[in-house]
């Protein structure tokens, strides 16, 4: 299937299976903050926002997300390719995770960032 996804604002055409997961998509996109934890979305290791809301990539065919905005972790922060001075550096909730030492493992923070800011905005 052709597909469009934008994601972090950028716009990707793909090909990709009917039946492939928007994780597997996003990671092969190189998002590689959205991660697999188990594949019934119970530890919610792959969460992006999708217009805003906290969902699991895992448990979502890429088709579906068509049309609509998806933002991983990598949207926050410094953006290389805008150049490093356009930015402000970490967002506000990385850098709270980090002065309270809220990264435990680091391999949930992507999608505990992500959920926060859900919450916030």
């Amino acid at each position: 299937m052709n597909i469009t996804l934008k994601v972090n604002n950028k716009t990707h055409q793909i090909t990709a299976p009917p039946n492939e997961t928007l994780l597997t998509t996003l990671r092969s996109l190189g998002y590689h903050s959205v991660r697999f934890g188990d594949e019934h979305g119970y530890s919610g290791s792959d969460t992006i926002l999708l217009d805003g809301k906290p969902v699991n990539a895992g448990m979502m065919l890429t088709a579906q997300a068509e049309g609509h905005k998806i933002l991983t972790v990598e949207s926050l922060g410094e953006h290389p390719e805008q150049g490093w001075k356009k930015t402000a550096g970490l967002h506000p909730i990385q850098e709270a995770f980090i002065e309270t030492g809220a990264i435990q493992g680091g391999y949930y923070t992507p999608a505990q960032i992500l959920t926060a800011k859900a919450l916030l905005d």
